[in-house]
């Protein structure tokens, strides 16, 4: 497995300070962000309608219209959407806001359970922008806060590339099912990105627009030092996305139960990775073959 350059992760923020120079507004500015979240917020009515999909807990989506999809059928239409009809190889396609205007009326459109054609009603600016606004707006981030701190700390302290994808795939299996299949989904997706367009695109500059969507960071200037280890981790998980996620093929469709989730919640701290991960029983399984933590 390929290790990811400290300095390529902080070289691939340049598309973001570049646009920003030329008095581009970028999606992922503070600005930006802020202007759009004010500008979409939803109102006493919308937080009613059954159907709604901004904003809400991804357990939620999947019950509301959704059971057996893991993965959201919005994030699922615009990325078919932007496969299919994207420019890839545009520098600017992941960093440039969609028209305000065109995407609230098309997350209105998401929110109270129309059927939404994208290829008549979007353009891949709006799309992109709709699809970092839900990644955003999750009340809670995709990797939880709880386990983010783990995941940062493995990062900074493995002492080989065998371990920290033992120890990576092992925390990425203690995510609740609905969250990692969609992560999982988001790093496939990327990955193919990286692939298809490694001059435009590398897996350090995807990892640079989409950490802070992933991980609900801020993007403010001060923050850059904890962005860049984020994008670090995001990108490793592009890298090597067939290593430390399991085949669609050998999910568990059924969603744990509410004691599951607790149990899953509870996860090694330092010092106790020698007793082993928890039981089958207490730890959601995302394959037929458990990882446990190297010590």
């Amino acid at each position: 497995m390929e290790s990811i350059a400290c300095d390529s992760v902080s070289a691939s923020l340049s598309p973001l300070c570049g646009l920003a120079a030329a008095g581009v507004q970028t999606f992922g500015s503070s600005s930006a962000v802020e202007a759009m979240r004010k500008s979409l917020s939803p109102s006493p009515s919308d937080s009613l309608t059954p159907a709604r999909v901004f904003g809400v807990p991804l357990d939620e989506v999947q019950q509301r219209g959704q059971p057996g999809q893991e993965v959201p059928l919005l994030v699922r239409h615009i990325v078919e959407y932007i496969e299919e009809h994207g420019r890839l190889d545009l520098e600017g396609l992941f960093l440039v806001n969609g028209n305000a205007e065109r995407v609230e009326w098309l997350r209105q459109r998401y929110d109270s359970g129309e059927e939404v054609d994208l290829e008549k009603e979007a353009d891949l600016a709006s799309a992109v922008s709709l699809l970092r606004l839900f990644l955003q707006e999750l009340p809670e981030p995709i990797i939880p806060a709880g386990m983010q701190s783990h995941i940062l700390q493995l990062y900074q302290d493995y002492s080989s590339e065998e371990e920290l994808a033992r120890n990576m795939k092992y925390f990425l299996q203690q995510l609740p099912q609905v969250n990692y299949s969609l992560l999982r989904f988001l790093c496939r997706f990327l990955s193919s990105v990286a692939s298809l367009q490694e001059e435009s695109w590398s897996v350090g500059a995807l990892a640079a627009v989409f950490g802070p969507d992933i991980f609900h960071l801020d993007t403010d200037v001060e923050d850059l030092k904890e962005q860049e280890s984020v994008s670090r981790i995001l990108a490793e998980l592009l890298e090597n996305q067939e290593e430390f996620f399991d085949s669609e093929d050998d999910d568990i469709t059924e969603l744990l139960d509410d004691e599951k989730l607790e149990a899953c919640e509870e996860l090694p701290q330092d010092g106790e990775g020698e007793e082993g991960p928890p039981s089958a029983s207490e730890s959601p399984q995302h394959s037929n073959t458990q990882v446990t933590p190297s010590s």
